[in-house]
């Protein structure tokens, strides 16, 4: 009895300690996924950046304010990063904004990889555009 009531103390110890780290907007770690859209007559960006841990951050060009969202599970985040990986952003060239426009990015480490569209012109990948509004359903 002894030794199964030590084995959940340590095993509820040990799961207490996993609780991932949270962050700032003003020091967030290397990996990010970023979303959003722009332009409009006013010129505003509205960004969203989700960590692998599931905080959401929004910004808002205009207002130059940064609020923290409801977070997404670790779950949901890790299934989001999964597709942006299959995605591929870095052996893609798409950069066709137009008076809106929308992007997905990939941020790792200093390394930067984003895909931007919007003109009529030029449409992006029927994946893009899927990804894209997944990720708008979470921030709903």
């Amino acid at each position: 009895m002894k030794r199964t009531l030590l084995f959940y103390g340590l095993l509820f110890l040990t799961l207490l300690g996993c609780k991932s780290q949270q962050y700032t907007s003003d020091e967030l770690p290397d990996k990010q996924l970023v979303f959003g859209y722009g332009g409009g007559m006013a010129g505003t960006v509205d960004r969203y950046i989700l960590l692998e841990n599931g905080q959401l951050f929004h910004t808002n060009s205009l207002t130059q304010q940064t609020e923290e969202l409801a977070p997404l599970s670790k779950k949901e985040a890790n299934a989001c990063f999964l597709k942006l990986e299959e995605l591929a952003l870095s052996e893609t060239d798409f950069d066709h904004p137009g008076s809106r426009y929308y992007f997905l990015e990939e941020v790792n480490q200093n390394i930067k990889h984003k895909v931007v569209w919007g003109s009529n012109d030029h449409k992006p990948a029927k994946a893009y555009l899927e990804f894209y509004n997944e990720m708008k359903n979470h921030i709903k």
